[in-house]
């Protein structure tokens, strides 16, 4: 059995590149002329992500990561990070400045045990109706931000869903057209968030850059496939 890593806390990304997206399955043209281009039903997320200089125990973390992955026969979580992610007030967070960089403490005012607040993030929003997996439409409570994405929005949903989409149309007030296709069946106790994670495999042996200079790492990257959430449950489960 297959193992499933935890991303290295604290690892860095300077970029994020996608390497593939929508894919057809070539053109035909019919007996009047229209020349026709057909979606593939396939499709994975390949990603390719530079990574923060490193040294010290970060590198070292990052190194024994790569080995894990071991060329693609593990895989690893991905907590996808949006740069262009909307902003908390879009999101209907309403917090302050100082509430948003300092966090927020418990009811009774007292922070953790560690003097931390609580770090303020965006809210989840509850999914509008059930749907079957490899659908495309999702439909999303009005709360918060459910009624609010717009074309080019990355979404998740949880728990325990690995998959990112990216909304390419408003058909109706809440309810989006989502690329990929759903997968893993939504019901109406999931949950939609902005903070998707995937899980994903390198692409190769030769997927991962581990090159140290003398100061530090400035140039580690690595590109990574997504593995279907099926697959998740039935390979990588160790």
């Amino acid at each position: 059995m297959a193992r499933l890593l935890s991303w290295p806390q604290g690892l860095g990304i300077t970029s994020i590149t996608p390497q593939a997206g929508p894919r057809t399955t070539g053109s035909s043209e019919s007996i009047g002329g229209l020349a026709q281009t057909v979606s593939s039903p396939f499709g994975l997320w390949q990603i390719k992500f530079a990574i923060s200089a490193m040294r010290d125990a970060q590198n070292r973390r990052y190194r024994g990561w790569v080995a894990g992955l071991n060329g693609g026969a593990n895989a690893t979580r991905v907590p996808y990070f949006d740069p262009d992610m909307m902003s908390f007030a879009e999101a209907g967070v309403n917090a302050t400045a100082e509430e948003l960089a300092e966090g927020v403490p418990w009811s009774n005012g007292q922070p953790w045990s560690n003097n931390q607040n609580w770090e303020i993030s965006r809210p989840m929003v509850s999914v509008g109706a059930a749907v079957a997996r490899d659908t495309t439409l999702v439909t999303l409570a009005n709360e918060f931000w459910g009624h609010g994405l717009d074309v080019g929005d990355y979404i998740g949903f949880m728990p325990q869903h690995f998959g990112m989409y990216v909304v390419t149309q408003i058909v109706a007030t809440g309810q989006y057209r989502i690329w990929p296709k759903l997968r893993k069946a939504l019901v109406t106790s999931d949950y939609a968030t902005l903070s998707p994670t995937l899980a994903m495999r390198m692409m190769g042996e030769n997927a991962a850059d581990v090159s140290r200079e003398l100061v530090a790492s400035n140039s580690a990257q690595i590109t990574l496939t997504e593995v279907m959430h099926a697959d998740v449950e039935t390979h990588f489960a160790d």
